[in-house]
């Protein structure tokens, strides 16, 4: 915050925020664990403060205070250098530190404390007449530029080291602890849970060694995440942090054998190669002996199996063994692995932005996309890093550009002479033959993941054989399992393996991927027939039915099955019409088209179906073609996309009248019948459904006969014929239950619930909703929607406006999630009745207005209507009873026009309120006496209100109200 004293601007804040009070606290704080005995940490502490600075301090900023402020703050930094320095000398670090002080020194070369530590380090590096030169060149500087000699303490380190004091030596025991960890990354990010669990992990064991592997896959930051801990832990292994490099998976050098590497680690040691044995066992115990009475911190970077490492671990409690691996190593006992993923999107994106310098990576949208092209994998980023950081020309988002070509990916992943795809191939050449085709051909798959019974289909073999192969590419990170039974590639491993299936013949491409389509078309075939026992789905023409095929037993099975393959069947049904494939591309979309209607999977079912009508085009498939687009009018209809759902039931309708399939042109009419409901035509639609009745009659098809009765019902609701809509409905409930078919039972009792609700019985209604929720519990996310909404209304019309609320709610989610724009219209109108009731109008009025948007675009000419006139009880209810009758005339404008006698009645009952309020009592009476006859005529109760309140009309003390 900034806060003005003293004539003065104060920018406050915490004092964690500011670098340079971090940068004291650290240097504090490493002073302090020094002096406990701990030099690593300090120097792990001071390593990090000088982190905190970037550039000159004040850096812009002139005059004394500037100055003055700058000098101090420069001495205090140079202060930690030298303070961290002594450290690392303490720690035996003394050949390490040479070059350091050097450059130092050329710095700052009157500075003699710097050339007092250059002097130690060279002499305890064994250079005694270095150590002189520095202290002579140190000397004529000072003669020369300040006429002065050299200080006591300097000069007397000099006679030190002229007469080879021993005692500038470290004492025996101290610095004799062997390092060769690399160093650590000034760019590591994140891993701030794996280091937390690796840090529990490396807990000493009383009676056995610990052991730590971290496998992941390829470029994934293990060796980094290593060394990083190896750093962090060093401290408590103060006879010596070894590093070996094991070559796992190097391109130049072949992996080292246990023989070598237990004689690069012996003599790490410091054990003299005399003493070395030549045998491996012998060897193996040398190095058990040596680390008994040692605590050594031991990386082994870069195994290629567990043969390679098992005689390389200490055999008694006191070390720490580091292991990083492509591959899991389950052949070791006793060890605790810790598989690394990719980065975070957070991560990854401050990764990038140290390697490239935060002020250039602003352009956040292009980060985000560039890390997720990258698949957040830590040495890509850090490869596409380094090529943008030394081209200054360059942006974000021309790497974006780059790498958002799927065919180029991965040759731009790449700096210098290192690329990515170097890493995946050390991985691939690392399986056998078997491993490498099953690899290749697996990289076939179109889908975003596999399971086994369709890869042993890709790989022409048994479920058994097929399934250790993909535990073997699983071991060797290539693949990844995130959940059971269920494997996919990383992005850019999949990439690899597509780019070398690429390599292989066609025909032998094609083969596989013709095995892979028949086998899911085959199992999605008898999926849908389980899930839907009772359609009539046509039989699939495959080309040889898969040798293996899952269990598929019950339509839990099916639905489950299903509801795993849905994106890969998606995915499959895409290539095969976009890669020549028709027959595949239209039977596909033809078994899938249930499915993916009931389980609200819309938008993706009219892709699938339009694709479906170009493949029957390519076939000549008329029949084809028309039921595709029959599908297509289902789900558009379902969505309120209503006049292209016409346009495109019609085109079908007149297909199978010219093939004369009757089946097939009685469910046409019947979804025709459907579609007029839903634009609010309900005389079309009711002749539409009395045909279809006939033909499904004269067919003797039951189901289809069941569901004409119901669309007939639903339009004679709408028409006001409570009487034949019930007999309609009730004589299709009878049906559903002769046939047993749930659904079109569930359908039909929620249908009759609608009409007890109109006709004034709640209680009723309530209980057919509830037998219709019970009818089928797998229902679809729409039929969910639908008795939520009902539930609701009746809730509402019994006074609990919550829990009504509630289920409103509840309703209009699924229906946005699935795209079905009439039912989230007919949601909101009644939410905004609801909150009419509890007082909130101006929440209504918004409501009302969304429904009505929704229903003009769809062209829904009953919600529309309701829409509006409940906009103008809201401005009834406020007095703006001219809006308001305005309002109620273009509603029943609406009614009329659909035929619709309720809302018509309704509106005519509402505007008599407003006619009231104005002083028109005679247009008044007028309105309420038209409601009444159409009340009368329906049935409903709303008929005694109304004759009520005429009654009370031509009483001498009548009083003007409103609803």
């Amino acid at each position: 915050m900034i806060s003005n004293r003293a004539g003065a601007y104060i920018l406050e804040t915490d004092p964690e925020n500011v670098d340079y009070y971090r940068f004291r606290q650290l240097r504090t704080q490493a002073r302090s664990i020094a002096k406990s005995g701990d030099e690593q940490e300090a120097v792990r502490l001071l390593n990090e403060a000088a982190t905190l600075w970037r550039g000159e301090p004040l850096a812009g900023l002139s005059g004394s205070w500037a100055n003055r402020v700058r000098k101090g703050i420069e001495d205090e930094l140079l202060g930690g250098t030298i303070e961290r320095i002594e450290f690392e000398l303490q720690l035996g670090r003394h050949a390490d530190m040479v070059a350091e002080l050097s450059a130092l020194v050329d710095g700052y070369p009157y500075h003699e404390k710097l050339v007092e530590l250059l002097m130690t380090a060279l002499f305890r590096s064994g250079r005694q007449i270095e150590a002189q030169k520095v202290y002579l060149r140190a000397r004529q500087h000072l003669v020369t530029g300040f006429a002065s000699d050299a200080g006591p303490q300097l000069r007397e380190l000099h006679q030190r080291i002229l007469h080879g004091d021993a005692s500038l030596l470290l004492p025996p025991g101290m610095g004799q602890a062997r390092n060769n960890l690399p160093r650590d990354s000034s760019t590591f990010t994140g891993r701030t849970s794996e280091i937390t669990r690796l840090l529990a992990m490396a807990t000493p064991h009383e009676t056995a060694v610990t052991v730590l592997a971290i496998d992941g896959m390829p470029g994934v930051g293990k060796s980094a995440l290593a060394v990083h801990l190896a750093h962090r832990l060093a401290g408590r292994y103060p006879d010596g942090q070894l590093h070996l490099d094991l070559y796992g998976h190097d391109a130049e050098r072949a992996p080292l054998d246990p023989l070598t590497a237990l004689d690069q680690l012996l003599r790490m040691l410091g054990i003299h190669a005399a003493r070395i044995p030549d045998g491996l066992d012998q060897r193996a115990t040398l190095w058990r002996a040596e680390l008994a009475r040692r605590k050594v911190l031991i990386v082994l970077d870069g195994a290629a199996g567990h043969e390679q490492i098992r005689h390389l671990l200490p055999g008694s409690p006191g070390c720490l063994v580091l292991i990083t691996s492509r591959r899991h190593l389950a052949g070791l006992d006793d060890i605790q692995s810790l598989p690394l993923e990719v980065l975070p999107p957070e991560d990854a994106a401050t990764l990038f932005g140290r390697i490239i310098g935060h002020g250039r990576a602003r352009e956040t949208d292009e980060v985000s996309t560039l890390m997720r092209l990258c698949g957040y994998l830590p040495m890509a980023i850090q490869l596409v890093g380094n090529r943008i950081q030394h081209r200054p020309s360059w942006q974000v988002a021309d790497l974006v550009a780059m790498l958002g070509d799927n065919n180029r990916r991965l040759a731009e992943i790449r700096a210098d002479n290192r690329e990515i795809t170097a890493a995946f191939e050390l991985s691939y050449q690392g399986l056998d033959p078997p491993h490498q085709e099953a690899f290749r051909l697996l990289g076939l798959h179109p889908g975003a993941d596999f399971g086994v019974d369709s890869s042993a289909a890709l790989l022409q073999a048994d479920p058994h054989s097929t399934a250790r192969m993909l535990d073997d590419l699983l071991d060797h990170h290539l693949i990844a399992e995130p959940r059971r039974g269920r494997y996919q590639f990383h992005d850019l491993i999949r990439d690899y393996a597509r780019q070398l299936s690429a390599d292989r013949p066609e025909p032998e491409r094609r083969l596989a991927r013709s095995r892979l389509l028949d086998f899911y078309l085959h199992t999605a075939d008898r999926a849908d027939r389980l899930l839907h026992a009772r359609s009539t789905s046509l039989p699939m023409e495959i080309s040889g039915s898969p040798p293996v095929l899952p269990r598929l037993e019950t339509a839990e099975d099916a639905r489950t099955w299903l509801t795993d393959e849905i994106d890969n069947l998606l995915h499959l049904a895409a290539y095969a019409a976009d890669d020549q494939w028709p027959g595949h591309a239209a039977s596909l979309a033809h078994v899938l088209s249930q499915f993916l209607e009931t389980s609200g999977h819309w938008k993706e079912a009219v892709a699938l179906h339009q694709r479906a009508i170009d493949a029957c085009r390519h076939l000549g498939d008329h029949a084809g073609a028309a039921r595709a687009r029959a599908d297509i009018a289902r789900i558009w209809s379902r969505a309120g996309n209503l006049d292209d759902a016409l346009e495109q039931a019609t085109q079908a309708l007149t297909v199978q009248r010219a093939l004369n399939d009757q089946r097939a042109i009685a469910d046409l009419l019947d979804l025709i019948g459907v579609i007029h409901i839903y634009r609010s035509e309900y005389t079309i639609a009711l002749e539409y459904c009395q045909l279809a009745l006939q033909t499904h009659r004269t067919l003797s098809n039951h189901r289809g006969e069941a569901a004409s009765l119901g669309y007939a019902g639903i339009a004679l609701w709408h028409l006001g014929d409570y009487p034949e809509a019930d007999d309609r409905m009730r004589r299709s409930l009878a049906i559903w239950e002769q046939i047993d078919d749930p659904r079109g039972r569930q359908s039909t009792l929620n249908n009759m619930g609608d009409l007890d609700f109109r006709l004034g019985r709640p209680a009723s209604a309530l209980r057919y909703y509830e037998q219709a929720a019970a009818a089928d519990p797998e229902m679809g996310p729409q039929i969910q929607a639908i008795i939520s909404n009902n539930i609701a209304n009746v809730r509402q019309k019994m006074g609990d406006l919550a829990e009504a609320n509630q289920h409103y709610r509840t309703a209009v989610k699924l229906y946005r999630e699935i795209g079905d724009r009439r039912g989230e219209a007919d949601a909101l109108n009644n939410i905004g009745t609801c909150y009419l009731r509890m007082g909130r109008d101006n929440e209504a009025f918004i409501h009302f207005q969304k429904a009505r948007n929704i229903a003009v675009e769809i062209s829904e000419r009953f919600i529309e209507s309701e829409a509006v006139s409940r906009l103008a009880d809201v401005h009834q209810r406020a007095g703006r009873h001219d809006i308001a009758l305005d309002g109620y005339g273009q509603a029943l404008e609406l009614a009329r026009a659909i035929g619709d006698l309720y809302q018509q009645a309704r509106t005519l009952d509402q505007m008599g309120f407003s006619l009231l309020n104005t002083g028109n009592a005679g247009r008044s009476e007028e309105c309420w006496q038209q409601a009444l006859a159409l009340y009368d005529q329906l049935g409903v109760p709303e008929a005694e209100d109304t004759r009520t309140r005429l009654g009370a009309a031509h009483a001498p003390d009548r009083t003007d109200s409103t609803a």
